[in-house]
Protein backbone atom coordinates (compact mmCIF):
# COMPACT_ATOMS: atom_id res chain seq x y z
CA UNK A 1 0.00 0.00 0.00
CA UNK A 2 1.37 3.22 -1.00
CA UNK A 3 1.95 6.42 1.37
CA UNK A 4 -1.17 8.03 -0.24
CA UNK A 5 -3.39 5.11 0.16
CA UNK A 6 -3.12 5.49 3.56
CA UNK A 7 -3.63 9.71 3.48
CA UNK A 8 -7.71 10.14 3.52
CA UNK A 9 -9.14 11.55 0.41
CA UNK A 10 -9.15 15.07 0.01
CA UNK A 11 -12.04 16.50 -2.60
CA UNK A 12 -10.93 19.34 -4.60
CA UNK A 13 -13.87 21.36 -5.81
CA UNK A 14 -12.99 23.68 -9.20
CA UNK A 15 -15.62 25.53 -10.80
CA UNK A 16 -14.66 26.86 -14.65
CA UNK A 17 -16.22 29.37 -16.79
CA UNK A 18 -14.11 31.72 -19.08
CA UNK A 19 -10.23 31.22 -17.60
CA UNK A 20 -8.70 29.14 -20.47
CA UNK A 21 -5.47 31.58 -19.94
CA UNK A 22 -5.52 30.18 -16.72
CA UNK A 23 -6.78 27.08 -16.58
CA UNK A 24 -3.97 24.79 -16.80
CA UNK A 25 -1.88 26.80 -14.21
CA UNK A 26 -4.39 25.94 -11.87
CA UNK A 27 -5.02 22.50 -12.32
CA UNK A 28 -1.18 22.13 -12.89
CA UNK A 29 -1.08 23.80 -8.86
CA UNK A 30 -3.48 20.91 -7.75
CA UNK A 31 -1.67 17.73 -9.55
CA UNK A 32 1.64 18.79 -8.26
CA UNK A 33 0.44 18.65 -4.31
CA UNK A 34 2.81 16.89 -1.91
CA UNK A 35 -0.07 15.48 -0.56
CA UNK A 36 -1.46 12.89 -2.94
CA UNK A 37 -4.63 11.13 -2.45
CA UNK A 38 -6.59 14.28 -4.07
CA UNK A 39 -10.13 14.05 -5.95
CA UNK A 40 -10.10 16.82 -8.45
CA UNK A 41 -13.53 17.86 -9.64
CA UNK A 42 -13.49 20.37 -12.62
CA UNK A 43 -16.90 21.79 -13.00
CA UNK A 44 -17.23 22.93 -16.43
CA UNK A 45 -20.08 25.75 -16.09
CA UNK A 46 -21.17 25.93 -19.33
CA UNK A 47 -17.52 27.76 -20.82
CA UNK A 48 -17.81 29.16 -23.91
CA UNK A 49 -14.26 28.25 -24.56
CA UNK A 50 -11.56 25.75 -25.21
CA UNK A 51 -12.43 25.30 -20.88
CA UNK A 52 -14.32 22.21 -21.44
CA UNK A 53 -11.70 20.54 -23.53
CA UNK A 54 -9.00 20.86 -21.41
CA UNK A 55 -10.83 19.54 -18.59
CA UNK A 56 -11.04 16.14 -20.10
CA UNK A 57 -7.89 16.33 -21.18
CA UNK A 58 -6.52 16.47 -17.53
CA UNK A 59 -9.01 13.94 -17.12
CA UNK A 60 -7.78 11.37 -19.81
CA UNK A 61 -3.97 11.59 -18.42
CA UNK A 62 -4.64 11.73 -14.51
CA UNK A 63 -6.94 9.38 -12.93
CA UNK A 64 -7.70 11.41 -9.81
CA UNK A 65 -8.97 14.32 -11.98
CA UNK A 66 -13.40 14.11 -12.70
CA UNK A 67 -14.54 16.25 -14.98
CA UNK A 68 -18.70 17.26 -14.67
CA UNK A 69 -20.21 19.35 -17.72
CA UNK A 70 -23.40 21.65 -16.87
CA UNK A 71 -25.08 24.64 -17.97
CA UNK A 72 -24.24 28.08 -16.97
CA UNK A 73 -25.64 28.67 -13.73
CA UNK A 74 -22.87 30.92 -12.08
CA UNK A 75 -20.07 30.39 -9.38
CA UNK A 76 -22.46 28.86 -6.62
CA UNK A 77 -24.27 27.04 -8.87
CA UNK A 78 -20.87 24.60 -9.79
CA UNK A 79 -19.60 24.88 -6.67
CA UNK A 80 -23.21 23.33 -5.13
CA UNK A 81 -22.61 20.95 -8.11
CA UNK A 82 -18.93 19.78 -7.11
CA UNK A 83 -20.05 19.42 -3.42
CA UNK A 84 -23.22 16.88 -4.22
CA UNK A 85 -20.70 14.25 -6.10
CA UNK A 86 -17.98 14.78 -3.96
CA UNK A 87 -16.33 11.66 -1.95
CA UNK A 88 -13.64 12.96 0.13
CA UNK A 89 -13.12 13.02 4.03
CA UNK A 90 -11.95 16.68 3.17
CA UNK A 91 -12.84 19.49 0.46
CA UNK A 92 -11.46 22.39 -0.49
CA UNK A 93 -12.40 25.15 -3.17
CA UNK A 94 -9.68 26.65 -5.41
CA UNK A 95 -11.33 29.06 -8.11
CA UNK A 96 -9.82 28.25 -11.21
CA UNK A 97 -7.56 31.37 -12.16
CA UNK A 98 -5.50 30.74 -9.02
CA UNK A 99 -2.61 28.64 -7.39
CA UNK A 100 -2.19 26.48 -4.44
CA UNK A 101 1.45 26.99 -3.20
CA UNK A 102 2.95 23.19 -3.63
CA UNK A 103 2.56 22.10 -0.25
CA UNK A 104 -0.80 23.72 0.40
CA UNK A 105 -3.18 20.85 0.75
CA UNK A 106 -0.77 18.92 3.18
CA UNK A 107 -0.12 22.13 5.64
CA UNK A 108 -3.92 22.63 6.24
CA UNK A 109 -4.49 18.72 6.51
CA UNK A 110 -1.21 18.39 9.32
CA UNK A 111 -3.22 21.00 11.18
CA UNK A 112 -6.78 19.78 10.97
CA UNK A 113 -5.31 16.41 12.51
CA UNK A 114 -3.10 17.93 15.07
CA UNK A 115 -6.12 19.89 16.54
CA UNK A 116 -8.63 17.98 15.30
CA UNK A 117 -10.30 21.25 13.70
CA UNK A 118 -13.56 20.86 11.55
CA UNK A 119 -12.05 24.07 9.19
CA UNK A 120 -8.21 25.08 8.93
CA UNK A 121 -7.79 28.26 7.24
CA UNK A 122 -4.51 29.42 5.62
CA UNK A 123 -3.07 32.43 4.48
CA UNK A 124 -2.98 33.86 0.67
CA UNK A 125 -1.17 36.13 -1.50
CA UNK A 126 -2.28 38.42 -4.59
CA UNK A 127 -0.01 38.53 -7.30
CA UNK A 128 -0.88 40.02 -11.08
CA UNK A 129 2.30 38.19 -12.82
CA UNK A 130 4.65 35.96 -10.27
CA UNK A 131 3.76 35.75 -7.11
CA UNK A 132 5.87 36.28 -4.46
CA UNK A 133 5.67 34.16 -1.06
CA UNK A 134 6.62 35.24 2.56
CA UNK A 135 8.39 32.58 4.52
CA UNK A 136 6.69 31.85 7.77
CA UNK A 137 7.84 30.08 11.02
CA UNK A 138 5.53 27.41 11.19
CA UNK A 139 6.19 26.47 14.76
CA UNK A 140 4.52 30.09 16.00
CA UNK A 141 1.92 30.77 13.27
CA UNK A 142 -1.35 28.83 14.32
CA UNK A 143 -4.28 30.19 15.94
CA UNK A 144 -7.30 28.17 17.16
CA UNK A 145 -10.80 29.48 17.78
CA UNK A 146 -14.29 28.35 19.15
CA UNK A 147 -16.85 28.96 16.48
CA UNK A 148 -17.86 32.62 18.43
CA UNK A 149 -13.98 33.69 17.75
CA UNK A 150 -14.34 32.41 14.39
CA UNK A 151 -17.40 34.18 13.34
CA UNK A 152 -15.98 37.30 15.76
CA UNK A 153 -12.45 37.14 13.73
CA UNK A 154 -14.76 37.08 10.04
CA UNK A 155 -16.37 40.20 11.17
CA UNK A 156 -13.85 41.87 11.08
CA UNK A 157 -11.54 40.72 8.55
CA UNK A 158 -13.98 38.64 6.08
CA UNK A 159 -14.75 35.43 4.32
CA UNK A 160 -13.61 33.30 1.46
CA UNK A 161 -14.50 29.56 0.68
CA UNK A 162 -11.01 29.14 -0.63
CA UNK A 163 -7.58 28.97 1.15
CA UNK A 164 -9.04 26.83 3.37
CA UNK A 165 -10.20 22.71 4.30
CA UNK A 166 -13.07 21.63 5.63
CA UNK A 167 -14.21 18.80 6.70
CA UNK A 168 -16.81 17.52 4.40
CA UNK A 169 -19.44 16.62 6.73
CA UNK A 170 -19.32 20.88 7.87
CA UNK A 171 -19.89 21.48 4.55
CA UNK A 172 -22.05 18.77 2.43
CA UNK A 173 -25.36 19.96 4.01
CA UNK A 174 -24.59 23.93 3.10
CA UNK A 175 -25.39 24.94 -0.04
CA UNK A 176 -24.16 28.11 -1.92
CA UNK A 177 -27.37 30.47 -3.10
CA UNK A 178 -27.88 29.96 -6.37
CA UNK A 179 -27.30 33.01 -8.57
CA UNK A 180 -25.73 35.11 -6.10
CA UNK A 181 -22.00 36.85 -5.96
CA UNK A 182 -20.40 37.47 -2.60
CA UNK A 183 -21.82 33.87 -1.98
CA UNK A 184 -19.32 33.33 0.60
CA UNK A 185 -20.53 35.57 3.02
CA UNK A 186 -24.14 34.48 2.72
CA UNK A 187 -23.25 30.74 4.17
CA UNK A 188 -20.05 31.24 6.59
CA UNK A 189 -22.23 31.70 9.57
CA UNK A 190 -23.97 28.51 9.63
CA UNK A 191 -20.74 27.19 8.59
CA UNK A 192 -19.00 28.32 11.63
CA UNK A 193 -21.70 27.05 14.32
CA UNK A 194 -20.78 23.61 12.53
CA UNK A 195 -17.21 23.91 13.56
CA UNK A 196 -16.23 23.37 17.36
CA UNK A 197 -12.69 24.04 16.51
CA UNK A 198 -11.10 26.20 14.12
CA UNK A 199 -7.38 26.99 13.42
CA UNK A 200 -6.03 29.80 11.44
CA UNK A 201 -2.20 29.59 10.21
CA UNK A 202 -0.55 32.65 8.35
CA UNK A 203 1.46 29.85 6.43
CA UNK A 204 0.53 30.87 2.68
CA UNK A 205 -1.36 28.27 0.86
CA UNK A 206 -3.28 29.86 -1.43
CA UNK A 207 -2.32 32.38 -4.45
CA UNK A 208 -5.02 34.87 -5.33
CA UNK A 209 -4.79 36.02 -9.06
CA UNK A 210 -5.81 39.66 -9.39
CA UNK A 211 -7.36 40.28 -12.81
CA UNK A 212 -9.80 43.15 -13.74
CA UNK A 213 -12.30 41.03 -15.97
CA UNK A 214 -13.16 39.22 -12.85
CA UNK A 215 -15.89 39.05 -11.00
CA UNK A 216 -15.40 40.61 -7.54
CA UNK A 217 -13.32 43.40 -9.48
CA UNK A 218 -16.02 44.40 -12.34
CA UNK A 219 -17.78 47.43 -13.18
CA UNK A 220 -20.94 48.12 -9.57
CA UNK A 221 -23.84 46.30 -10.80
CA UNK A 222 -26.60 45.37 -8.50
CA UNK A 223 -25.91 42.18 -8.14
CA UNK A 224 -22.97 43.82 -5.97
CA UNK A 225 -25.57 45.08 -3.35
CA UNK A 226 -25.59 40.75 -2.64
CA UNK A 227 -23.05 41.78 -0.29
CA UNK A 228 -25.50 44.39 1.67
CA UNK A 229 -28.28 41.85 1.76
CA UNK A 230 -26.20 38.96 2.96
CA UNK A 231 -24.48 41.38 5.66
CA UNK A 232 -27.93 42.07 6.60
CA UNK A 233 -29.23 39.14 7.05
CA UNK A 234 -25.85 37.68 9.31
CA UNK A 235 -26.76 40.56 11.72
CA UNK A 236 -30.29 39.24 12.23
CA UNK A 237 -29.05 35.85 12.35
CA UNK A 238 -25.97 36.77 14.84
CA UNK A 239 -28.86 38.77 16.85
CA UNK A 240 -30.54 34.92 17.37
CA UNK A 241 -28.00 33.23 17.55
CA UNK A 242 -25.13 34.64 19.28
CA UNK A 243 -26.64 38.38 20.19
CA UNK A 244 -22.62 39.42 21.96
CA UNK A 245 -21.20 39.68 18.47
CA UNK A 246 -23.91 42.03 17.45
CA UNK A 247 -22.04 44.83 17.49
CA UNK A 248 -19.22 43.01 14.96
CA UNK A 249 -22.20 42.22 12.95
CA UNK A 250 -23.91 45.70 12.72
CA UNK A 251 -20.36 46.86 12.26
CA UNK A 252 -20.03 44.82 9.26
CA UNK A 253 -23.83 45.52 7.82
CA UNK A 254 -22.71 49.26 8.28
CA UNK A 255 -19.56 49.06 6.33
CA UNK A 256 -21.73 46.67 3.63
CA UNK A 257 -23.84 50.10 3.07
CA UNK A 258 -21.29 52.40 2.86
CA UNK A 259 -19.29 50.52 0.49
CA UNK A 260 -22.30 50.08 -1.73
CA UNK A 261 -23.12 53.27 -1.35
CA UNK A 262 -19.78 54.64 -2.27
CA UNK A 263 -19.77 52.13 -5.74
CA UNK A 264 -23.13 53.63 -6.59
CA UNK A 265 -21.97 57.32 -6.35
CA UNK A 266 -18.91 56.47 -8.48
CA UNK A 267 -21.49 54.30 -11.09
CA UNK A 268 -22.68 55.77 -14.39
CA UNK A 269 -26.31 54.55 -14.53
CA UNK A 270 -28.35 56.76 -10.88
CA UNK A 271 -29.82 53.53 -8.89
CA UNK A 272 -32.42 55.89 -7.58
CA UNK A 273 -34.08 53.31 -5.73
CA UNK A 274 -31.41 51.19 -4.78
CA UNK A 275 -29.55 54.15 -3.30
CA UNK A 276 -32.96 55.88 -1.40
CA UNK A 277 -33.17 52.33 0.33
CA UNK A 278 -29.69 52.08 2.29
CA UNK A 279 -29.95 55.54 2.70
CA UNK A 280 -33.27 54.75 4.70
CA UNK A 281 -31.20 52.09 6.11
CA UNK A 282 -28.29 53.92 7.33
CA UNK A 283 -30.46 56.61 9.05
CA UNK A 284 -32.93 54.29 10.52
CA UNK A 285 -29.78 52.61 12.42
CA UNK A 286 -27.66 55.65 13.50
CA UNK A 287 -28.79 55.34 16.86
CA UNK A 288 -27.40 50.91 16.95
CA UNK A 289 -24.15 52.27 14.48
CA UNK A 290 -23.57 55.22 16.56
CA UNK A 291 -21.61 53.25 19.93
CA UNK A 292 -19.72 51.06 17.27
CA UNK A 293 -16.16 52.11 15.97
CA UNK A 294 -15.29 52.93 12.73
CA UNK A 295 -12.58 50.91 10.91
CA UNK A 296 -11.23 53.78 9.04
CA UNK A 297 -11.90 57.42 9.94
CA UNK A 298 -13.18 58.18 6.29
CA UNK A 299 -16.10 55.94 7.17
CA UNK A 300 -17.25 57.81 10.10
CA UNK A 301 -16.92 61.19 7.77
CA UNK A 302 -19.05 59.21 5.16
CA UNK A 303 -21.65 57.85 7.37
CA UNK A 304 -22.32 61.62 8.46
CA UNK A 305 -22.54 62.95 5.21
CA UNK A 306 -24.93 59.85 3.94
CA UNK A 307 -27.13 60.87 6.92
CA UNK A 308 -27.48 64.07 7.00
CA UNK A 309 -27.09 65.37 3.51
CA UNK A 310 -29.00 64.26 0.25
CA UNK A 311 -27.19 61.53 -1.34
CA UNK A 312 -26.78 63.98 -4.42
CA UNK A 313 -23.83 65.75 -2.48
CA UNK A 314 -21.91 62.71 -1.66
CA UNK A 315 -21.80 61.54 -4.99
CA UNK A 316 -20.49 64.97 -5.85
CA UNK A 317 -18.04 65.18 -3.18
CA UNK A 318 -16.88 61.56 -3.36
CA UNK A 319 -15.79 61.97 -7.34
CA UNK A 320 -14.15 65.15 -6.38
CA UNK A 321 -12.52 63.50 -3.79
CA UNK A 322 -11.37 60.45 -6.30
CA UNK A 323 -10.15 63.25 -9.00
CA UNK A 324 -7.78 64.63 -6.53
Amino acid sequence: MGEADKQPLISVIVPVYKVEPYLRDCVDSILAQTYRNLEIILVDDGSPDNCPAICDEYAEKDSRVRVIHRENGGLSDARNAGLSVCSGEYLMFVDSDDLLTLTAVNILYTLAVEYQAQLVIGDYVRFDNEPEIPVINASSDVKTLNNTEAMAEMFQKGCASWARLYRTSVHKNTLFPKGEINEDEAIVLPLLENCEKVVVTKQVVYLYRCRPESITTASFSPKKLAWYRHCKANLEWIQSHHPELTDLAAARYRSSILWSLTEMALAEGAYKNETKTLCEELRAEKKAFRNIPYQYATDRVRAFVLTYLPFSWYRALIRLKRKS
